[in-house]
């Protein structure tokens, strides 16, 4: 019966040990903003810090040029109330990073009074800035692209006093605004944006957002010729030139990187000198890291101070260093693997430190900030929390009038059952239960498991 009774026992601590959710991730809620060039366009995201959300962030980050430019369009032609000149997008990572629906749905909105702020106290990066009136979009991730802002857009137009805001459940209700008039119009947008010199003014980079994507080029000021780059599409490194320690190269090389290859142009030799992203490592684990992170998703570039030498150095998600180096011999045009392994990381950043490795100096500003957040109300110390909500403060004091302070929360959204739909956050919230619930099942049967035994042991 002892014998029985133990094996019972242990069965039931493998099944329960077995049931626990194994794959829970430990991440850090984040969040990263963007200015349009022309400051009409400001996006705050908020996500977890390993999610797979550069690509992304590449890709949006290359299309605020074309959407400020329809902002300022729809304006112009009387389209969207010019009372309110900005558009503040939010966007929250719910579970997937590509979903769309079926978690929170999208409002549209515009409220009298937003600011952009900085969410982290203690690393303050900028001073609040009011951005007074703006049109509103808060969506799910999934939804930042192009062609869905667009339509959102559009939808817009049917804000007014009395229909204060529109909320998109289904790709039904986005339809709506890709149907449209005038989508297919702004779908197939042509815009120039301003030129880049490079530091000795003999070339300049020409930034186009065209069939829905950014493209750079080269243009030389002294023969008026305009090159086309290789390998045009989304920019996991934007066009770069060479460190200002190495004026030797100005003017001669220029480095940026597509979506599956690096690229260094030698401009005098009008020669491409290419490495593909889709690397392959002979350790497992660093080969298991390099899927889990799908990948390089930017690829940042140095030259070495004295040698005639280009690195081409690969990040994944989150900024996480992918543990190899490639160099580039310009002297030969050939490519060098470095040394790959864990102490890699320390020697690039010891090398960047002594100056050893110089980094190249990037042709197009980057626009990406970090820990940001979008308030409806002015900034104070205090309501700059990393998660936040924005709602008109017009309609928040009329639905509470007996409230000191008008509350930052959105109008509540529910399921079909009446319940309540969890946040980023709160979505954690019944998984690490699961856990916690499993966790207080095993120790029960553990101590069964010991009292069974040390019951034997003392019979025996």
């Amino acid at each position: 019966m002892l014998k029985k009774n133990r094996n019972y026992a242990i069965l039931i601590m493998i099944i329960l040990i077995l049931s626990i959710p194994l794959q829970v991730k430990a991440t850090v809620p984040v969040s990263s903003g963007y200015e349009g060039p022309e400051s009409i366009v400001f996006i705050s995201m908020h996500y977890e810090d390993m999610s797979a959300i550069e690509p992304l962030q590449v890709k949006l980050e290359q299309d605020l040029i074309a959407l400020e430019h329809v902002f300022k369009t729809l304006q112009t032609e009387g389209k969207l109330d010019s009372d309110y000149p900005r558009l503040a997008i939010i966007a929250s990572k719910y579970f997937e990073v590509d979903r769309r629906f079926g978690t929170i749905p999208t409002v549209l909105f515009f409220t009298n009074s937003a600011t952009f702020v900085c969410n982290n106290p203690d690393l303050l990066q900028f001073e609040p800035r009011g951005l007074g009136p703006a049109y509103v979009i808060h969506t799910n991730t999934g939804l930042l692209n192009y062609s869905d802002i667009v339509a959102m857009m559009l939808l817009m137009s049917e804000l007014s006093d009395q229909s204060p805001n529109i909320t998109i459940s289904n790709e039904e209700d986005l339809d709506a605004g890709k149907m449209h008039i005038d989508y297919e119009r702004l779908m197939n947008l042509n815009v120039k944006h301003e030129e880049y010199p490079d530091p000795t003014g003999e070339y300049r980079i020409i930034a186009e957002w065209r069939a829905q994507a950014m493209h750079y080029l080269l243009l030389d000021m002294q023969d008026n010729v305009v090159h086309d780059f290789k390998s045009p599409g989304i920019y996991k490194g934007t066009p770069s030139w060479p460190p200002v320690e190495r004026p030797d190269f100005h003017g001669r090389i220029l480095a940026y990187a597509s979506s599956d290859q690096a690229i260094i142009y030698d401009i005098v030799k009008e020669r491409y000198h290419t490495l593909n992203l889709d690397f392959t490592f002979e350790d497992p684990s660093i080969q298991e890291l390099f899927d889990i992170y799908d990948g390089v998703q930017r690829v940042r570039f140095a030259m070495h101070s004295t040698e005639n030498k280009v690195y081409v150095l690969p990040y994944a998600a989150n900024a996480f260093y992918i543990s190899a180096v490639y160099s580039l011999d310009l002297d030969t045009g050939e490519w060098f693997r470095e040394l790959e392994n864990y102490t890699l990381i320390s020697e690039v950043w010891e090398n960047i430190y002594n100056a050893v490795w110089i980094s190249f100096i990037p042709a197009v500003p980057d626009r990406k900030i970090l820990n940001v957040d979008i308030l409806s109300e002015p900034w104070a110390t205090g309501q700059n929390a990393p998660k936040f909500n924005i709602e008109d403060e017009q309609a928040v004091i009329e639905e509470q009038p007996n409230e000191p302070e008008p509350i930052l929360e959105e109008e509540p959204v529910t399921t079909p059952e009446n319940e309540p739909i969890l946040d980023e956050e709160d979505a954690d919230g019944p998984r690490n239960a699961q856990v916690y619930l499993w966790l207080l099942l095993i120790i029960p049967v553990a101590g069964l498991v010991y009292l069974i035994l040390k019951k034997g042991k003392k019979r025996s």
